[in-house]
């Protein structure tokens, strides 16, 4: 199966915000698991034909969140022309992208490896980036 029919069919699973929020929290390793195989599998592909099948976002306002042109400038200064390591898992957590199931998919990559950091050190990321920040 090509990574892109996994990215669907794996945002179709989760349904919603809510499913994939207790998806994620349960079992971590396994979205944590399909974003490194998708990441592996997407490794060296153009980063044209992600975009071809998930265009890009479709606003046009410059209001500081992703817009048309700030993703264009995105691709071509962050990702190139090809994927790389970890660029898929950049932009899953940017959602530059018009496809609610790749969306929910990077939203419950980012609560998986929070899930996964809480269970190793007792607290979340956002909790121990703050608590950093205060001891500075």
């Amino acid at each position: 199966m090509s990574p892109y029919s996994a990215l669907i069919k794996f945002g179709r699973t989760l349904e919603d915000h809510s499913f994939a929020s207790y998806f994620a929290e349960q079992y971590p390793e396994y979205v944590v698991a399909f974003v490194e195989q998708v990441d592996r599998e997407l490794r060296f592909t153009p980063v044209s034909d992600f975009f071809s099948v998930f265009p890009p976002v479709k606003r046009y306002a410059d209001d500081g969140i992703w817009d048309y042109h700030s993703t264009l400038r995105m691709i071509d200064r962050r990702l190139g022309t090809h994927f790389g390591k970890n660029d898929f898992k950049h932009l899953l957590m940017t959602e530059c992208y018009e496809n609610r199931f790749v969306h929910l998919v990077g939203y419950a990559f980012m609560l998986a490896v929070s899930a996964l950091y809480r269970r190793q050190t007792g607290m979340g990321a956002l909790e121990a980036f703050l608590i950093n920040q205060v001891q500075r």
